[in-house]
């Protein structure tokens, strides 16, 4: 079968997630456009790879050639675009992680819920020629994805912290760790590192739960 690029079906999108999927990636370029401005490179690429994860929908669709990937909801894109213009534009150009002490939990959880969502698409959309796949196969696959992500993002804050010197997992001396009393963490920074990751972990896999039951509820409540 010969590959086809096919239009972007706007039309299957709700009039409202659209909405605010434009609400977002337009966000997403004044942010970027600030950074770079202002010398922030970092954040300034950060917002231009965001702005590229706000279309995943739109390049499965386009590129998926009548694949599987095609038949991803939606709701999806909508979900990760709330991750993202929390994360980059409340999260980070409106200081929460710095000024409010929980933010970065909720990310967490936010982040865990998310991809547990999409992760249970995921897999009655891969069950799909077998049959109806179960609820509960879908729900665990979901909660296992969401896991399987949070291990990844904690991977790259290992490598950042030890290839580029940044203090992301807070296992080192710096102005990220200044806040901490170290007493209550055997005097090491390094186990505030362990709290942080695995507080990182609890929170996602938090998430996790919540995500798998609200798919549950929200793909069966017409059966």
């Amino acid at each position: 079968m010969a590959y086809k690029i096919k239009k972007d079906p706007v039309a299957r999108i709700p009039k409202a997630q659209l909405a605010f999927w434009i609400v977002v990636r337009i966000s997403m370029v004044v942010c970027a456009v600030y950074s770079f401005v202002n010398g922030d490179v970092i954040m300034g690429f950060e917002s231009v790879f965001c702005f590229i994860f706000t279309h995943l929908w739109d390049m499965f669709q386009i590129f998926g050639n009548g694949s599987f990937i095609e038949e991803v909801p939606p709701l999806s894109q909508t979900l990760l675009n709330i991750i993202i213009f929390i994360g980059i534009v409340i999260g980070s150009y409106f200081g929460l992680f710095d000024s409010v002490s929980w933010f970065d939990n909720f990310m967490h959880v936010l982040s865990g819920f998310v991809c547990a969502s999409f992760g249970y698409d995921f897999a009655c959309i891969i069950q799909r020629k077998k049959g109806q796949c179960a609820a509960t196969l879908a729900a665990i696959f979901g909660l296992m994805f969401a896991l399987s992500i949070a291990v990844g993002w904690e991977f790259y804050e290992f490598l950042m912290d030890t290839l580029h010197g940044t203090n992301l997992q807070l296992a080192k001396e710096g102005a990220e760790t200044a806040v901490f009393d170290l007493s209550k963490y055997n005097g090491e920074y390094g186990y505030i590192g362990l709290v942080d990751t695995m507080t990182d972990m609890i929170m996602n896999a938090a998430g996790g739960v919540a995500g798998m039951i609200f798919m549950i509820v929200l793909r069966n409540r017409k059966k």
